[in-house]
């Protein structure tokens, strides 16, 4: 075939010639004779270059395909990235030099500095044990928080009762012991003079509110204990407003994990409708696993603190996380020296087990995981802890400064200068209308 072709085109001149003039006979044949192939004496045409040119058809198809996703993708990222720069900036937080002024953990324990700042009790009668603990260990102050019968005895069947007489108690043991303790009464959602009723507390020495509407304990027959209503239901917006109005500091337990459908979403909506107003959501928010959530929240509303408590009942399986990440909460509290207070949240009651050396053991595990690089407590018999050994100018901050500051404080006009990124959040918001509340999910009965 070969020599067919060059026979046809064997001068510069003749090449020229062919290449604009109708091919010769000779050369028809030889390009008929390369497209087709004999089998079993049947001309058929050339498969190959059939499947070459269908493959490259495929490709162009699948090439515009991957481009249009990318494409799709790439509006996607840049509209992202155009909101994102359009949104306002984060909250700044509070920078804290340490200047080597700040006092030492053995000098503020001998000066008695420390505050306590949650703890409940059932009565007077048990403030004498409170006393000698905190002069054990250099504590000036706690601040006590009103409790319901169910608080104080776990047992179901006295639900959320009991209450105002706790309140009571709290007001007496201000009385009887002022300056060392505080007393943060508590009401009732569901009470329509709860307002009143909290206004004559304060005027008899009461010093802060204490509410758990978003408490996600779940009842045997699948009820909310403390959550009747949504956080932000119009009926404790006037609370609220009260609180924020005169600077009384409000300590409210939130659930705000995806379990508990739309806590997140009215906590939030508090926050932002009362941007003023003190608030201590305790037990580092519930997010101490989570602390993306805990850091998104602080970063958004400047006046939110955090506790370090985790209460008698989980103590034991939360220091033992903080033991395995040190270096997480040694960084958390660096980044927010001034939001964060110590506490502890036992329920001091009638019983053989909570005796003085009981109070004492659980108030020095968590000043010992503060101030220590490993520690060790019967309250969690055979193990050897790791502590956060915080430097001074953090133990002096977390211990008394921050709970001073977050009473001193008189917020006005505050402004909350971004909105909650719900990326960080590990929840999906509900789109819930304001003051809307879910009922619990049913738990497994086991």
């Amino acid at each position: 075939m070969r020599g067919v072709f060059n026979n046809a085109v064997g001068s510069k001149r003749e090449k020229k010639k062919h290449k604009t003039s109708s091919p010769s006979p000779g050369v028809r044949q030889a390009k008929e004779t390369a497209g087709n192939t004999k089998h079993a004496g049947v001309t058929r045409p050339n498969r190959r270059k059939q499947w070459h040119v269908w493959w490259v058809w495929v490709a162009a198809v699948v090439a515009l395909l991957v481009v249009g996703r990318l494409s799709v993708e790439g509006v996607k990222y840049l509209d992202q990235v155009w909101k994102n720069e359009r949104a306002e900036p984060p909250t700044p937080r509070v920078t804290i030099v340490d200047d080597g002024s700040a006092l030492s953990f053995a000098e503020i324990q001998a000066q008695r500095l420390i505050i306590n700042v949650h703890e409940h009790i059932q009565s007077l009668e048990y403030a004498p044990i409170h006393l000698e603990v905190m002069d054990e260990l250099g504590i000036a102050k706690i601040c006590l928080m009103g409790s319901s019968k169910f608080t104080l005895t776990l047992n179901e069947k006295y639900g959320f009762t009991g209450y105002d007489e706790n309140n009571e108690e709290l007001l007496k043991i201000v009385k009887q012991y002022p300056g060392r303790f505080e007393a943060w009464c508590v009401v009732n959602p569901l009470d329509r003079d709860k307002l009143e009723k909290f206004k004559d507390y304060v005027a008899r020495g009461a010093t802060g509110l204490k509410l758990y509407t978003g408490h996600g304990y779940v009842t045997k027959d699948d009820r909310y204990m403390f959550h009747p209503v949504a956080m932000d239901d119009p009926g404790m917006l006037p609370l609220y407003a009260y609180c924020e109005k005169n600077y009384i500091p409000v300590c409210i337990h939130v659930n705000p994990y995806k379990a508990k459908r739309g806590f997140a979403e009215e906590f939030i909506a508090v926050l932002t409708q009362f941007p003023d107003m003190k608030v201590d959501c305790p037990h580092f928010m519930l997010s101490s696993v989570k602390s993306s959530r805990l850091r998104e929240f602080l970063d958004t509303f400047p006046n939110l603190y955090t506790d370090i408590s985790y209460g008698d009942y989980f103590m034991a399986e939360r220091l033992k996380y903080m033991s395995k990440y040190p270096a997480k909460f040694r960084q958390l509290f660096a980044d927010y020296p001034d939001r964060i207070m110590y506490a502890t949240d036992l329920v001091l009651t009638q019983g053989r087990t909570k005796t003085r050396e009981w109070v004492h053991e659980q108030f020095k595990a968590y000043l010992d995981m503060l101030t220590k690089e490993t520690y060790t407590t019967t309250a969690i018999p055979g193990v050897t802890l790791n502590g956060l050994a915080l430097p001074d100018y953090l133990l002096e901050r977390v211990l008394f400064k921050n709970y001073e500051d977050f009473l001193a404080k008189r917020p006005k006009g505050t402004r909350t200068s971004r909105k909650i990124n719900w990326n960080r959040m590990n929840v999906t918001p509900t789109g819930r209308r304001p003051g809307q509340a879910f009922p619990p999910r049913p738990e497994k009965k086991k």
